[in-house]
């Protein structure tokens, strides 16, 4: 029962940490008016979040891995505090932000935790908690992104945070109650030796380069998808199916998260799927470089969601199978880094290719096979 507690208290966490994020980025034009600040003073409140991430992503593996309930839980209360605390002022820009920062931290924390929560809070179901906590990372960014011009436009700026604060406390309330369940294991080396020298052996580990490197096309693909769709589609007159184009692949990727990584576990097709994923969207993108109607935008974007989201859940129940436990937040830290660090490469390299809809699919298709072949080389899992 504990054990359940905790698992929903971390999920809902996580589900916080997302929508924290991207609270304001449906409404920013209007949020900024409320405000009287600069829509890019209103964007910062998300940009944090990347930003943080890449600063931290290794620090926080390399806490979970010392201290994995200490700072699980640390990570859990930050995000439940921010969420929380955005009601106390809401019209107030410093405040916000402040509490943005505050999540911003938590973030890396809770995202680094899916291998060695699956492998700590029930390692007989790895592959289900890696998908579970998956699902609240994706469904917490569809949430916000989903409802927030809905609420901000009857109900006002206040009730964006009302009910993000109410997830926010009662994911504490929950992992507090399960917390009992949560070991304090030995962790790895405490010393800055023993932390280089478990790097070095992370470096070593080929997979974890190739990992980082799919992951890291993976996420560019959906975030220049996400971000210059509409862009792209305008010059065909169909920019405007690209927001619900977008809304329906994350969708469908929520039905992936829940259904495809259990089911490729189980049978050892970890690498095969990772391929195939690579494969099939790349196939998906240059079908729509060649044909972009609007039956096929609203048809193979969401197809390509359907299978590129649970790839996040597969990588992550890799390292929580093939990772020892003491490296296992350093493991994903470090894939994290690597992954972010290709995204931020990446993250205007669309912008060369949006005179069309054909060269902006091309661009897609093209990153989309580079990630195949780097998979081509990821090593039998069965």
């Amino acid at each position: 029962m504990r054990r359940s507690l905790l698992l929903a208290g971390l999920a809902l966490s996580v589900f916080s940490s997302q929508a924290i994020w991207v609270t304001y980025s449906p409404v920013t034009s209007l949020v900024a008016e409320d405000l009287d600040v600069s829509k890019e003073e209103v964007g910062l409140l998300a940009i944090v979040y990347p930003a943080a991430f890449l600063a931290l992503t290794i620090p926080s593996g390399v806490l979970l891995d010392r201290a994995f309930r200490t700072w699980l839980t640390v990570g859990v209360l930050l995000t439940g505090a921010a969420g929380v605390l955005r009601l106390l002022d809401p019209l107030s820009y410093e405040w916000l932000l402040a509490c943005q920062v505050l999540a911003a931290l938590g973030q890396p924390l809770l995202l680094n935790s899916f291998a060695p929560a699956a492998s700590t809070i029930r390692p007989e179901r790895r592959d289900t908690v890696v998908s579970l906590l998956s699902f609240a990372m994706y469904l917490g960014i569809i949430y916000a992104l989903g409802t927030g011009y809905y609420i901000y436009t009857r109900l006002g700026l206040q009730w964006l945070n009302i009910p993000i604060a109410a997830v926010s406390a009662a994911s504490v309330i929950l992992y507090v109650a399960g917390l009992p369940a949560l070991p304090q294991q030995a962790g790895s080396g405490l010393g800055f030796k023993d932390v280089v020298s478990e790097f070095r052996l992370l470096a070593g580990r080929r997979d974890l380069w190739l990992l980082g490197l799919i992951l890291g096309l993976g996420v560019a693909l959906f975030d220049n998808m996400s971000i210059w769709l509409e862009a792209a589609l305008s010059p065909k007159g169909l920019g405007d199916i690209a927001g619900s184009s977008v809304a329906l692949a994350l969708l469908a990727g929520l039905v992936g998260v829940a259904v495809i990584p259990p089911r490729v576990v189980r049978v050892g097709l970890r690498s095969w799927y990772i391929r195939a994923a690579a494969l099939l969207v790349a196939v998906l993108y240059l079908a729509l470089a060649l044909e972009t109607s609007r039956l096929a935008v609203q048809t193979l974007i969401p197809l390509a969601g359907l299978v590129m989201l649970p790839a996040y859940p597969v990588i992550m129940e890799w390292i929580s199978t093939y990772y020892d436990k003491r490296l296992q937040g350093k493991a994903a830290g470090a894939i994290g880094f690597v992954s972010r660090i290709l995204t931020v490469s990446l993250a205007s390299a669309a912008t060369l290719f949006l005179s069309s809809p054909s060269a902006y699919f091309t661009f897609l298709a093209v990153l989309s096979t580079i990630a195949f072949a780097i998979a081509l080389l990821l090593p039998s899992d069965r």
